[in-house]
């Protein structure tokens, strides 16, 4: 009795944690299919092993979006801007189509970071939601800077 009672509780705990886990799914994708990829490399050989770091909005009302794309952009100019591109895009507007389809975006605000090896893309990683992390910013300054480094290797 003790046994099942201990297994209920445990398998309620983790439904009540799938969707706080879930507002800040990841995905890595090493197909290489990534728009836009080569007319970025071709703009400049200094870009042929330089990676990407998107911030992907959308339209949709989002309270602290605007704060977390400013946090997003001191981070990059402090940490990353002699080492990595970035580029804000908004992917509803007319001609993104491809990014929110090869990305996968629906959320108001992402995070992708695409690896740049030899003038490809070798695979990216999405964070979505980081405005979620807006409220404690060392934490927030500590889960991106994390992610662009454990993915793109700084």
């Amino acid at each position: 009795m003790f046994i099942k009672k201990g297994l209920f509780y445990l398998l309620a705990a983790s439904l009540v944690m799938l969707p706080i886990y879930s507002v800040f799914s990841q995905y890595i994708n090493l197909s290489g299919n990534n728009p836009h990829i080569r007319q970025y490399v071709e703009e400049s050989e200094y870009n042929w092993d330089k990676s990407i770091i998107y911030v992907f909005y959308g339209n949709q009302v989002c309270d602290n979006c605007a704060d977390a794309m400013t946090m997003i952009y001191d981070i990059y100019e402090n940490d990353y801007a002699d080492t990595f591109s970035l580029f804000e895009i908004n992917y509803q507007d007319p001609g993104e189509d491809d990014f929110a389809a090869a990305y996968n975006l629906t959320q108001p605000l992402s995070i992708v970071l695409v690896r740049i090896n030899d003038g490809m893309a070798r695979g990216y990683y999405k964070i979505d939601n980081p405005q979620m992390w807006i409220n404690n910013p060392g934490l927030f300054e500590r889960n991106i800077t994390s992610q662009i480094n454990d993915f793109l290797g700084q």
